[in-house]
């Protein structure tokens, strides 16, 4: 399994310049319609927006995974957003977030969905991966990036679980 399999170039944004947590949202889910990643953009949003009602799905250090599941999608399917300046999302550590991994998956992709984001985690827990996908310029150097990566780590993640939710274990 690789993050590259679900990451179109199109559905990177290098360098997002909005202020707020719902507007790259909302640009995010745009670029994963316009892609035809999503089908339905309003449902998608919506379970976006409904997910971070529950709890923000930024982890501290910089980091969210906003995430949903439905009908909206056939396939998995990821987008990167960067915000040089950093963006309020309600953070965990409270500090802004400067790195955005977006996951649409269909309903019915459960344990792949878990995987994936067992996989984010696990790329996004290395310095070095961050600052590299900060200081990239364009989408072509994201993608160089999640491609060194995988190559590292090519297999599937262990994925523990506790209600419902990943649970994080050091790597």
């Amino acid at each position: 399994m690789l993050l590259s399999d679900y990451v179109k170039i199109e559905n990177i944004i290098p360098d997002f310049e909005g202020d707020d947590k719902n507007t790259l949202i909302r640009e995010m889910g745009e670029v994963l319609t316009a892609s035809k990643e999503v089908t339905d953009k309003g449902d998608f949003i919506d379970g976006i927006i409904k997910r971070e009602e529950v709890e923000s799905t930024a982890i501290g250090n910089g980091i969210a995974i906003p995430h949903t599941r439905g009908e909206f999608c056939k396939h998995l399917a990821i987008s990167i957003g960067i915000s040089k300046k950093g963006i309020d999302f309600d953070a965990l550590d409270e500090k802004p977030v400067h790195i955005v991994f977006m996951i649409a998956a269909p309903e019915p992709a459960k344990k792949e969905y878990l995987q994936v984001i067992a996989k984010i985690a696990r790329f996004l827990k290395s310095e070095n991966n961050k600052k590299k996908i900060s200081d990239a310029k364009t989408k072509d150097e994201i993608l160089q990036v999640i491609g060194d990566f995988d190559a590292s780590f090519p297999g599937v993640e262990t994925v523990k679980t506790k209600d419902g939710r990943v649970i994080h274990k050091e790597m």
